[in-house]
């Protein structure tokens, strides 16, 4: 006859090794399933910042080129002529693109400015950095906004279209009348992974 097995006996060594067994499993693939998903997660909200921060930039570049200005500004050094628009593929650290713009709002006239500002626009340590003073003759006392547009840039090619012409240049006080603007600009981003953004933008002070 055969005895029956005492309830209170518990598990065996080998039950208790299967069950430790399959809850490893599952404890795994339920961590493997929840990193997955916060990995997946992390990469949208990055896309989601990358892209937003293109549109940005995008906005702010065609918003300062529709409300470019003809005005020039004079030169630091007081004697060369007045320019209102230079630009050139990006060199260095220097500004690949400066012009004045319009449209900056002084409600009632409290600060002591017109609308006008002067903008820059360069490539350093692989941003792209768009500069903005208060006033379009700026001297060394007056506010700068610095603003980071873009990251991991190489650099930055420009293309002006006049009429049926195009340039990759353009000098703003090169004997040509200071009311002459091109018609569109180009604005060609080259990132360091090799991707291309372009920016084509209708100037605002073009006549």
């Amino acid at each position: 006859m055969m005895s029956r097995p005492d309830p209170q006996s518990g598990f065996t060594l080998a039950e208790t090794l299967v069950a430790l067994f399959i809850l490893a499993m599952v404890s795994s693939a339920g961590a493997a399933l929840l990193i997955g998903a916060t990995s997946t997660s992390q990469q949208i909200r990055e896309q989601e910042t990358a892209v937003r921060a293109l549109d940005v930039a995008q906005s702010l570049i065609r918003q300062d080129i529709g409300s470019m200005s003809t005005r020039g500004v004079r030169p630091a050094d007081g004697f060369s002529p007045a320019g209102n628009l230079f630009g050139e593929a990006s060199r260095g650290e220097a500004p690949f693109l400066r012009f004045v713009r319009t449209g900056w709002l002084n409600p009632g006239l409290i600060e002591p400015r017109s609308s006008f500002q002067s903008v820059e626009y360069s490539v350093r340590n692989g941003n792209l950095i768009r500069e903005a003073s208060l006033r379009p003759d700026a001297t060394n006392g007056t506010p700068v906004s610095s603003r980071v547009l873009l990251e991991g840039v190489e650099r930055v090619e420009l293309g002006f279209v006049r009429v049926d012409q195009r340039s990759d240049f353009w000098q703003g006080d090169a004997g040509q009348s200071l009311n002459v603007l091109p018609d569109m600009i180009e604005i060609i981003v080259i990132f360091q992974d090799e991707t291309r953004l372009t920016i084509a933008a209708l100037s605002g002070g073009r006549v």
